[in-house]
């Protein structure tokens, strides 16, 4: 059956990555109804066409990583184990092992960039933001930069990103050429998790109007790379979403899948990288036995027990493998 979260729910991190969900939800039964006729606008793919990546837990025990935003939109904490339940697959779980705050403190920040014609018109405005957000980086925190633009990404940067060696790199870009935007969700994919360190947060954000014009890569195979990773992905949408609704949704509907948020072109980058770090504070690990030991892909969704305007923002399944 087609439907959008085919291809969120297809893919999660291999069995080095704890398992982490995602939903979106205001009340348990319009949920449901959401879900049962939500049409799939990137993956109307058959059943058995499974991701080329297999991610897999071969462990008794779950863990979820999750932050909890309230109607407005506003981080909300502390969090209590009464105040929500973890539905796995068609399962309740209510008691958990532990519930701890996140230990994660740093950022590994990779910025993948739109550089194609699409965006030419804002191509300018989004070089600024670029630069903007490098120079709010923290720290201690590594900020990587990939570019895209009409065959393949280029990365342009790695890791010690200043703006002092980055400025007239980004200023010299003339956007051109089509746009291989899950090419090069895909090629990020693969960069981050070469990059991964126990203790550190990775981040991607993407700068785009969500449109891919030429990829061989499908939308699908380039969020089972994101997903992967245990990455969040926070978008920021180039254009005005009354211009592009699809672009609109498809950057929504990707950040949400891995536990991140999306943003409007009004949105300043440097604004969404201090709400990256804002959400890494806020967040929570909790852990409870493996309800089912059937083989393969069980989803996940946290619900709010009492307060029904909570929404938890986390990833959206896991894969068991039993003979692990």
């Amino acid at each position: 059956m087609p439907r959008y979260l085919c291809l969120l729910e297809s893919g999660l991190r291999p069995s080095k990555y704890p398992a982490m969900a995602s939903l979106s939800h205001r009340q348990g039964w319009s949920l449901a109804v959401l879900l049962a006729i939500f049409p799939c606008l990137l993956c109307a793919r058959a059943e058995n066409d499974a991701p080329k990546i297999t991610y897999r837990t071969g462990t008794s025990e779950v863990r979820v990583t999750f932050f909890a935003t309230d109607q407005n939109n506003h981080l909300v904490q502390p969090i209590d184990r009464n105040d929500f339940a973890v539905v796995d697959g068609d399962m309740i779980v209510r008691d958990f092992r532990s519930l701890t705050r996140s230990d994660e403190t740093r950022l590994d920040i990779v910025v993948l960039v739109d550089a194609s014609e699409s965006v030419a018109p804002r191509f300018h405005a989004i070089a600024e933001q670029v630069l903007r957000l490098i120079s709010h980086k923290h720290a201690g925190d590594d900020l990587s930069i990939i570019t895209f633009a009409g065959l393949r990404p280029a990365l342009l940067c790695t890791a010690d990103c200043s703006r002092a060696n980055t400025e007239n790199k980004i200023r010299s870009l003339t956007p051109a050429g089509a746009t291989p935007l899950f090419d090069s969700l895909a090629f990020s994919g693969r960069y981050i998790a070469d990059r991964h360190t126990p203790g550190v947060r990775q981040v991607l954000i993407l700068l785009s109007d969500g449109n891919d014009t030429i990829s061989g890569t499908s939308a699908r195979q380039a969020m089972d790379s994101v997903i992967g990773t245990g990455a969040l992905l926070y978008t920021v949408n180039s254009n005005k979403p009354a211009h592009d609704v699809k672009g609109s949704f498809v950057l929504a509907e990707m950040a949400e899948a891995t536990g991140g948020r999306s943003f409007s072109a009004q949105e300043d980058a440097a604004d969404v990288l201090e709400t990256a770090l804002a959400d890494l504070r806020a967040s929570y690990v909790v852990t409870y036995p493996l309800p089912s030991q059937t083989a393969g892909f069980h989803s996940l969704r946290i619900l709010p027990k009492h307060n029904l305007n909570l929404r938890f923002h986390c990833r959206r399944g896991y894969f068991y493998d039993e003979g692990r």
